[in-house]
């Protein structure tokens, strides 16, 4: 099973990968997928632990690995189509480590919009359920507004590839362990002082502080979202499991030395 969850983050990671075209305008992975890989590692999780192997011969659980390597070709299918749909989405690599989507124009957002909801319909049919998505955030409860920070982030772009990725460094996929959140938690401290700098000289002065506060309070959502849930899954104590870079993301300015770790008892990670 732990072989299998692999093979879908590497199919995830290269199809993706194949989606950056040797164009001015680059594409970056829609967020989804990588809640996707949460749901198989998740699923596969409760195969080993025997969730399914109760009372079943060896038979059955023969079969319920042909079930498991089914759905997982299902899962394939569904993202095939999602990177064919991709590649009509002109969009920029600019945010780096920040998730929301990177989209160009009202035309983008719409066409990610639909393309990331047929996707949660293929996965539902797939027989998995979508517990959290990004999507929801951004095409749902916070499209119009999106869509009013879209040319504040579009002018931006260019800058922000040349000043933050050097600085920052590029997308990497997050690693699903207390230290990987908390290096992803650096590097998103990163890309959100750097970003709020750029927005901050590119865009006009209210514009630039709501486009920046939109894209933190969107990481802060999705950072808390994957400590709380690794804490659950793993049955330990958020207060001694908190990394420290990722409180940081909570302190209003988190470049300042003022920012305190919340909770002094959290480990360093």
């Amino acid at each position: 099973m732990q072989l299998l969850f692999y093979w879908i983050l590497f199919l995830f990671g290269t199809s993706y990968g194949r989606l950056l075209k040797a164009r001015h305008l680059q594409k970056r992975r829609a967020p989804s997928a990588f809640q996707l890989a949460r749901l198989q590692r998740d699923y596969d999780g409760d195969y080993d632990t025997g969730e399914f192997k109760d009372g079943r011969g060896k038979g059955d659980d023969s079969l319920r690995r042909d079930e498991v390597v089914s759905d997982a070709r299902c899962l394939e299918r569904c993202n095939n189509r999602l990177n064919v749909g991709m590649d009509m989405v002109n969009a920029h690599m600019s945010f780096g480590s920040i998730d929301v989507p990177s989209v160009v124009e009202q035309h983008d957002l719409e066409l990610f919009c639909l393309l990331d909801r047929q996707h949660s319909q293929c996965v539902d049919e797939c027989g998995y359920a979508v517990q959290f998505n990004l999507r929801e955030y951004v095409c749902k409860r916070r499209f119009n507004e999106m869509l009013e920070h879209l040319p504040c982030y579009a002018r931006a772009a260019p800058v922000l590839s040349r000043h933050c990725r050097p600085r920052c460094g590029e997308y990497t996929p997050l690693q699903h362990t207390l230290p990987g959140f908390a290096q992803r938690c650096r590097q998103l401290l990163c890309d959100h002082a750097c970003t709020n700098f750029i927005l901050d000289k590119i865009c006009p002065g209210e514009e630039a502080k709501r486009a920046a506060a939109f894209l933190l309070e969107f990481t802060r959502m999705q950072v808390d979202y994957w400590v709380r849930d690794f804490v659950r899954t793993h049955n330990i104590s958020i207060e001694e499991s908190y990394p420290s870079s990722c409180a940081r993301l909570r302190c209003d300015d988190f470049t300042a030395n003022n920012c305190v770790v919340r909770r002094r008892r959290a480990r360093r990670y």
